[in-house]
């Protein structure tokens, strides 16, 4: 425990207990309830925490209502390209926040593809951008593969005997869905729920670009911290205690409603004994539906992205051109930038390299120490890994600014600073994926190979880590690519020197004027490594399964 706490406390904890206390103890260090009043009373404060919190909400319960009917339907019916379909719907989660609203932008914006087409018919063409619709339009579309995870394996799992019971006892279609399937699926939908409120509670990226004057908590902290002003500073930590009583709230219910969850926790595309069966008329018609709206949904704000690259005009009905690109290739420093674009990407994929190389032995003694405790030592890692994942990642960096900035440790301004809070954010991940693989690990296995005479380290990695690789390497990916496309931390702790790709794709989306083509241009460069870092992750599954090695993540 000592190394994973201490990493903890000094890289999480103790930047965060920080910036905390300025939220109830005044310039002179005494506890006060000042500034916590002063959020409750202020109506500007408070227009920002009902915002959060309304427009979660609205958010999650829209996203689950899109998600659950693809759930039944998938988890229902067979027909070509299903597995294409559940594929696809994973896009938007594994594409930086950053990307999905500059495509968003590329549809509903002034210049946009909406606009085009609007004011080519003589129609006013609204601009959504800037709008509480498109924020919310945007946290359906991020958050929609997270729910349909969630019910699908639930669907998938259930009991089909219960429903032909309730079938053979004359109920008919509509009262056994409402009877008999939709009570098994109240703890998963809260599950559902719950996290996609947390998700939308702690959304930074989006709102930023596409919110306007719209601030949610995390976009108004980050404001405040830059104003650097002694009584924003205190307003900032009071505001970060509100957000972390809130998301502490709903991260219990996520994880008391998923020990909740009965069933498989797992997508399962074909087992026995399901409900599921051959598409009717009437199916094919609803699940065709679906498919094309889910496809419409995932794929157009991605393509309008990858067409406006190529785009030689202001709008995306012009020529064909790869000039943006070689501007990107050719850009110098300057105009706002101290790197150039091509900085930004080596700085990005260096630091998402030293994220992964860090977050693996985490992960790893993170995940040994889950499996080899069990009980207690697995309920206080699965404590200590939520503070990360339910931190606000702007107070997260600004901590981690105030706590190190100087002697005897001053890393503010230099690259490491990138790196920690990178591997704090995402190391927690990386351990839940190599759990999954050790938790399958047959322990007998290595007893064996020590009965016949190999030693620890030979049997180590001799038996044990070809078969726990899969997790090990998936874990690796996903440091790697959560490092990637990381914000709102990296805004807080980066210096001019080590601008990554997120943070100048943010800035030059906010100085964009009217030269679009190089923001869709590095939109599509972030997209496509992201991408290709998630990619791997599928190939290293199927390569794994193929040679018979099993990883469960």
């Amino acid at each position: 425990y000592s190394i994973l706490f201490a990493f903890l406390v000094l890289f999480c904890l103790y930047p965060l207990f920080l910036i905390a206390m300025k939220g109830i103890t005044d310039g002179s260090g005494r506890i006060t309830s000042r500034y916590l009043v002063d959020i409750l009373r202020d109506g500007i404060y408070r227009e920002v925490i009902w915002f959060t919190f309304w427009q979660a909400a609205l958010s999650s319960i829209l996203t689950l209502l899109f998600a659950f009917p693809g759930a039944y339907l998938l988890s229902r019916y067979d027909f070509p390209g299903k597995r294409f379909v559940i594929a696809a719907s994973t896009i938007p989660f594994v594409i930086p926040s950053l990307v999905l609203a500059v495509g968003l932008i590329a549809i509903f914006g002034s210049s946009g593809v909406l606009s085009s087409i609007l004011s080519s018919l003589s129609i006013p063409a609204p601009d959504l951008i800037g709008s509480r619709s498109i924020i919310i339009l945007a946290h359906v579309f991020f958050n929609f593969p997270i729910a349909l995870r969630i019910l699908l394996a639930r669907f998938s799992g259930l009991d089909p005997t219960l429903v032909h019971a309730a079938r053979s006892l004359g109920a008919g279609r509509v009262r056994t869905f409402f009877t008999v399937v939709l009570p098994q699926m109240r703890y998963s939908v809260l599950s559902a729920l719950s996290l996609v409120f947390t998700f939308c509670f702690l959304t930074f990226g989006i709102v930023l670009l596409l919110g306007g004057l719209n601030h949610t908590i995390e976009v108004e902290i980050r404001s405040l911290f830059v104003g650097l002003s002694e009584e924003g500073l205190h307003h900032a930590g009071a505001l970060v205690l509100v957000e972390s009583v809130i998301v502490l709230v709903t991260t219990y219910v996520y994880i008391w409603s998923s020990s909740r969850v009965s069933g498989r926790a797992e997508i399962v595309l074909s087992r026995p004994g399901t409900m599921r069966r051959k598409i009717s008329p009437a199916g094919r018609f609803l699940v065709g539906t679906y498919v094309l709206l889910v496809l419409l949904i995932v794929f157009l704000p991605l393509l309008m992205v990858f067409l406006g690259s190529f785009m030689a005009g202001r709008t995306l009905i012009h020529a064909f051109t790869l000039d943006w690109y070689w501007k990107i290739m050719t850009m110098e420093s300057g105009s706002g930038f101290s790197v150039t674009p091509l900085d930004s990407i080596r700085n990005s994929l260096l630091f998402g390299l030293l994220t992964m190389l860090l977050c693996l032995p985490l992960s790893y003694m993170t995940a040994w120490v889950m499996v080899k405790r069990g009980g207690r030592g697995k309920r206080f890692m699965d404590m200590l890994l939520l503070f990360p994942l339910g931190a606000s990642s702007v107070a997260l960096g600004y901590g981690l600014v105030s706590a190190y900035s100087s002697p005897p440790v001053s890393i503010t301004g230099t690259w490491y600073i990138i790196v920690l809070v990178h591997s704090v954010i995402a190391y927690p991940i990386g351990a839940r994926a190599i759990y999954s693989s050790m938790k399958s690990f047959p322990p007998q296995l290595e007893r064996a190979a020590r009965s016949l005479g190999a030693s620890p380290v030979e049997s180590f990695f001799r038996v044990k880590l070809p078969l726990i690789l899969p997790g090990i390497l998936v874990a690796a990916v996903f440091a790697f690519a959560v490092s990637i496309g990381e914000l709102g931390a990296t805004l807080m702790v980066s210096s001019e020197e080590y601008i990554t790709m997120p943070v100048y794709l943010y800035r030059t989306v906010e100085g964009a004027g009217r030269e679009l083509g190089p923001m869709y241009a590095f939109s599509v460069i972030l997209m496509s490594t992201a991408f290709l870092s998630f990619l791997s992750i599928e190939i290293i599954q199927k390569v794994f399964l193929k040679w018979g090695v099993r990883g469960d993540t």
